[in-house]
C-alpha cells in the first residue's frame, strides 16, 4: 500500500483535521497535497530527491508530507529545536534540494543555508501575502495557483523511500535512517489494528510533526482507521484538557514527561467531565508510580505504553497490546502483529524466555538502511535482524522489558541525546582537555544532561555551559558541568558513564525526589 492512498481512496467531506477551530476534510487535504505534488513538479525536484522540513504543526506541512508521497520524493523533517550549526549539518549529509519552513524558523534556515556551499531551494508557508520575496524563493500563492488534480508519477512502489529521519546514536553524529512506503504503511496499520482505532476515532495530536510519533503513531494510523486529528501547533497544559472536552477527544500520545505535567492540571479534567478510551505513551520509561497516579485519575488500564525505535519505524511492541487488553506492569509490551523480537547474547545466539541480551526485531517496519553509511547499516542489520542496542528480555508471553541500554541514549523528555555529539562539542572548547558525558534520572524529564571536564587550564561551570547553548539545541545543553581531576574508567580505559552520578550526589537526589 502507498501511503498516499489513504487520503485518494477517503476523498470525503469528513473532518480529517481540526486545525484551531476549523475542519479540513479528507478531500480538501488531497486538493493540497496534490497542489503541493504540481509545485514540486514545478520545482524541477526528481523521485529519490530529499527536501527537508523546518517547520511547525499545521495542516500544511501534512499536507507537504504526502504531496511528497505522492511524487518519490523524500521528506527529511528537521527538529525545529536544533541549532543552526545542526540544522546545516543535517542538510548537508542529507543532500537536501529543497527546504520547506514558515516565517517562524525562517531566520534558522537561512543561516543554516549559509553555511552550504549546495544550497537547497526555499519553500516559505504562511508568509503574508503582501510581503515581498526573495525571487528564488517559492511561497503559498506558488502553492494555491497549482492543480488540485493528481499529477501522475511513474515508478513509485511500496519500496520507494519516503521518509529521511536523523537521529542520534552512538558515533556522535546523528544518522538518517530511510523509510519506505512498505515500513510506514506496516507500522501504521498494526498500530491502528492495537488502538482499535475507527471512524468515529479523534486522536489529539501535540506532538511536533518532525517526530514519527506525531506522523505515524497519531496521523497516519487515525487516517487507516478513517479518523480525526485534532492537531495542535504546541502543547499547552492549559489549552489541553479543553480541546479534549471541546471535540470529545478519545486518545492523545504524549511522554510520560506530560503525563506528570497534566496531573497537575487535572481539577481543569474533571471540571470538564474528561472521559478518553486510552492514552498512548512511549519514548521514555513509565514508572510504576506515574502510572498508578494517572490512571486513578482518568481510569482503569487507561495508559497503552510503547517501545519502538525509528529504525523500525515508529513503534514495536505495545503494552497491553490492543486497547482493552491484558497488560503486565513493568512491560512494554508484546511486539506488534508482523514484528519479531527476539534476544540475543554478544555471540548473536539466541537467549530462551527469562535470559536477558540484547534485543532484535525482524519486520516489515525494519529501514532500508542508514542513508549514505553502509558500514553503520552493515552493523545493525545483521542476518535479517536489526540490533536495537536496548537490553531487556522476554517472558515466555512474549511480554518485553527492558532493563538498560546498549546505547548509552539519554532519553530526556522524549528526545534522544547522544553523549558522543555533546562531547564532541565540549572538547573543541580550549579549556577543555578530557569530558565524559551522562544522564541524571529527574522526576520530569525523566533523564537530563550532565557532563564531568578534565580542564586543561581555567574553565567555569557558566562558561562551559554558555558554550555548550550556542552550539547544541536547549536540550542537549549539560544542566550540570562538574569540574574533576580524571574521569572514571575501566582497566582498558573505557569511561564508566555509570559513575557519573558520584559527581552529582546532592542534584541527584533531588532531581529524582
Amino acid at each position: 500500500m502507498l501511503i498516499h492512498q489513504l487520503l485518494q481512496d477517503a476523498r470525503d467531506s469528513k473532518p480529517a483535521i481540526i486545525f484551531e477551530g476549523k475542519a479540513l476534510s479528507y478531500a480538501e487535504l488531497d486538493d493540497l497535497a496534490n497542489q503541493f505534488a504540481h509545485l514540486f513538479g514545478e520545482l524541477r525536484l526528481d523521485m529519490g530527491d530529499r527536501v527537508s522540513l523546518l517547520i511547525g504543526n499545521e495542516p500544511l506541512v501534512v499536507a507537504a508530507y504526502f504531496g511528497l508521497f505522492k511524487t518519490g520524493l523524500i521528506a527529511n523533517p528537521i527538529n525545529n529545536r536544533l541549532t543552526a550549526h545542526e540544522v546545516t549539518f543535517v542538510l548537508d549529509h542529507s543532500q537536501a534540494s529543497a527546504l520547506i519552513t514558515t516565517p517562524e524558523y525562517l531566520s534558522l534556515a537561512q543561516e543554516a543555508i549559509a553555511g552550504l556551499t549546495h544550497k537547497p531551494r526555499l519553500i516559505l508557508l504562511g508568509a503574508d501575502a503582501n510581503v515581498a520575496l526573495p525571487v528564488d524563493v517559492f511561497s503559498e500563492r506558488d502553492l494555491y495557483r497549482q492543480k488540485r488534480t493528481p499529477r501522475p508519477v511513474d515508478g513509485v512502489t511500496e519500496q520507494t523511500p519516503i521518509l529521511l529521519i536523523y537521529t542520534s546514536g552512538t558515533t556522535g553524529r546523528p544518522k538518517g535512517v530511510l523509510l519506505s512506503h512498505a515500513n510506514v504503511w506496516a507500522d501504521g496499520l498494526a498500530l491502528s489494528q492495537g488502538f482499535r482505532m475507527g471512524p468515529d476515532h479523534i486522536a489529539l495530536c501535540f506532538m511536533p510533526l518532525f517526530h514519527c510519533n506525531a506522523l505515524i503513531v497519531s496521523h497516519i494510523s487515525a487516517f487507516i482507521g478513517h479518523g480525526t486529528i485534532v492537531l495542535c501547533r504546541k502543547f499547552s497544559a492549559r489549552e489541553h484538557w479543553r480541546l479534549v472536552a471541546d471535540h470529545k477527544v478519545s486518545s492523545f500520545s504524549a511522554p510520560p514527561t506530560v503525563l506528570a505535567i497534566l496531573l497537575e492540571r487535572e481539577a481543569e479534567a474533571r471540571a470538564a467531565g474528561i472521559k478518553l478510551d486510552f492514552v498512548k505513551t512511549g519514548s521514555a520509561p513509565l514508572t510504576v508510580e506515574l502510572a498508578t497516579r494517572f490512571e486513578n485519575r482518568f481510569g482503569k488500564d487507561i495508559l497503552i505504553e510503547g517501545w519502538g525505535l525509528t529504525e523500525c519505524t515508529a513503534t514495536s511492541t505495545l503494552n497491553p497490546l490492543f486497547a482493552g487488553g491484558r497488560r503486565k506492569i513493568g512491560s512494554v509490551g508484546q511486539a506488534l502483529a508482523g514484528q519479531e523480537i527476539a534476544v540475543v547474547d554478544e555471540q548473536g545466539n539466541f537467549l530462551p524466555p527469562e535470559s536477558t541480551g540484547e534485543l532484535v526485531i525482524r519486520s516489515p517496519t525494519m529501514m532500508l538502511g542508514y542513508f549514505r553509511d553502509e558500514e553503520a547499516t552493515r552493523k545493525t542489520i545483521v542476518d535479517g535482524w536489526l540490533h536495537t542496542g536496548d537490553l531487556g528480555r522476554m517472558d515466555r508471553e512474549g511480554y518485553v522489558f527492558l532493563v538498560g541500554r546498549k546505547k548509552e541514549i539519554i532519553i530526556r523528555g522524549g528526545e534522544n541525546v547522544s553523549p558522543l555529539e555533546i562531547e564532541e562539542v565540549l572538547c573543541r572548547h580550549p579549556s577543555v582537555r578530557d569530558v565524559a558525558v551522562g544522564g541524571l534520572p529527574d522526576r520530569i524529564w525523566g533523564e537530563v544532561v550532565v557532563a564531568c571536564v578534565v580542564p586543561n587550564g581555567s574553565a567555569s561551570e557558566q562558561e562551559l555551559v554558555a558554550y555548550c547553548r550556542e552550539n547544541l539545541a536547549d536540550f542537549k545543553v549539560p544542566v550540570k558541568i562538574a569540574i574533576v581531576d580524571e574521569l572514571p574508567r575501566n582497566a582498558t580505559g573505557k569511561i564508566l558513564r555509570r559513575n557519573l552520578a558520584q559527581f552529582f550526589q546532592p542534584e541527584a537526589k533531588e532531581m529524582a525526589s
